[in-house]
């Protein structure tokens, strides 16, 4: 029911409303609030699908179109253990070939002292997700300290940071999973050029990284919560040291130098002291907003706050004296920020708990866009569709689903499956998922080669398949 009742609030409600400005230089930035009456949203993502989705830490997965505000509640993780404090469903991501690869990833808490990450399949016929696949299981969990974000690199390897369960000391264990950052195969299996043999560990001394992104030239960026001291914000370079629970920050304390010598611990490029709570962040390089080219966009829990922290050319700097601060107090707690193709830049709030203590119910969750009113975004461009066939599908080989694209003006078509025999082994009727797309539920069928008969009013087609 509660995405229905989302829905309704957003028809009902004005989509006037009040707007705050940020000025940038030469640039003034609009904040739009896109909908409210969200419940602690964690992660942002923008879609293959040219949509905005997002998880709240319940377990429930939308899609939000951000120029029409049409909302789709997509699923219910179920399992998801909350707490008084912040466990409960964390990082999200979807496959960096979404949705021709239909796969989001999910990390969250499935009892008061345990998590995992699990791949699901998502069904854009039926909008939801199936076929649960853990990849990684019984990470450890606590009320708090559980990180979690998930990046992709070019490769197509996963990275999940995760926090030190209120284990400080298993963030030294390179076999103990918490207080890592993680690098993995989109199947969770460990790499072998990762830099400890046998181990998913790619950078190890974290305390409760919640930022996880990668910038320009590959360079991986992580920010972290500190104790009472020290927030970090750190390149991650493989197999490196970041020090915790010995080091706090920089190697800035006598009692920390010897820690920071046999350790080899990579400091920080920036720190706030005392903390700030960092959420998660976005790297921003887009001429919609010159001024903050080049930059990562922080933000901030505790301190109520969007940063910018413009970086060197080479990225392994901070310009620590144009670092600027935003949206101070605006919006109160912000969770996560995410950056579009096109240059748009979306915000969400995480006010309904703070550490246990619930605030009142005006104050619920929003997602927030910052726009500059003199910048001409570029219409979204679906990259779905990278053939000039008449007729093609993707992937090949594939198991579970196939998407066909075909040159058609209708949005239904009919999809004969024949096998190698000759033999008509599935007929279907399918509407236009995505623009000259449908998707083809072949998950019942054996392995071999197959021929697809697509047809429309106005085209038809045949191309071949391989389920191996």
């Amino acid at each position: 029911m509660k995405h229905i009742l989302i829905f309704l609030a957003l028809v009902t409600q004005s989509l006037c409303y009040a707007q705050d400005t940020i000025k940038v230089g030469n640039t003034t930035l609009v904040a739009h609030t896109l909908i409210d009456s969200l419940t602690i949203p964690w992660d942002l993502h923008w879609g293959g699908d040219g949509w905005l989705w997002f998880n709240e830490r319940d377990g429930n997965i939308y899609r939000l179109n951000p120029d029409t505000k049409e909302i789709d509640h997509i699923f219910s993780v179920p399992g998801v253990f909350q707490s008084w404090d912040n466990s409960g469903a964390h990082a999200m991501a979807l496959h960096p070939n979404f949705p021709l690869e239909p796969y989001i990833f999910t990390h969250y808490n499935y009892d008061a002292f345990g998590s995992q990450l699990v791949r699901w399949t998502y069904t854009a016929s039926s909008k939801t997700l199936v076929n649960p696949t853990i990849l990684l299981g019984k990470i450890g969990g606590n009320s708090s300290h559980n990180g979690s974000r998930i990046v992709f690199d070019e490769e197509g390897y996963l990275y999940l940071a995760m926090g030190d369960a209120f284990d400080a000391l298993s963030a030294q264990d390179p076999n103990k999973l918490n207080g890592k950052i993680l690098r993995m195969t989109e199947t969770g299996e460990i790499p072998e050029d990762n830099p400890f043999p046998g181990s998913y560990t790619w950078s190890m001394g974290h305390r409760n990284p919640q930022g996880l992104v990668f910038g320009k030239d590959g360079k991986l960026y992580s920010s972290e919560h500190g104790d009472a001291t020290d927030d970090e914000v750190n390149v991650i370079e493989r197999g490196r040291n970041y020090g915790w629970p010995h080091v706090e920050g920089f190697c800035d304390q006598p009692s920390e130098m010897a820690s920071c010598d046999s350790l080899d611990v990579r400091e920080p490029l920036f720190e706030w002291t005392p903390t700030y709570a960092p959420g998660g962040m976005a790297y921003f390089d887009h001429p919609s907003i010159p001024e903050w080219r080049n930059s990562l966009i922080q933000t901030f829990l505790k301190e109520k706050r969007l940063t910018v922290l413009p970086l060197t050319d080479d990225g392994s700097a901070v310009k620590t004296a144009e670092v600027s601060d935003h949206l101070i107090q605006k919006y109160g707690r912000l969770r996560d920020v995410m950056v579009t193709p096109n240059g748009r830049l979306f915000i969400c709030t995480s006010n309904e708990e703070t550490n246990g203590q619930w605030v009142e119910k005006d104050s619920y969750d929003k997602i927030i866009e910052l726009v500059n009113p003199d910048y001409d975004y570029p219409a979204f461009e679906s990259e779905l569709i990278t053939t000039s066939e008449e007729v093609a599908a993707f992937p090949n080989p594939a198991t579970g689903f196939v998407w066909v694209s075909l040159k058609s003006t209708h949005p239904k078509i009919t999809v004969d499956v024949v096998s190698s025999s000759g033999d008509v082994v599935k007929e279907t009727e399918l509407n236009m998922v995505f623009p000259n797309l449908w998707q083809v539920d072949i998950s019942e069928l054996t392995s071999g080669v197959y021929t697809l008969i697509c047809q429309s009013q106005d085209a038809k087609g045949t191309t071949k398949i391989v389920i191996p």
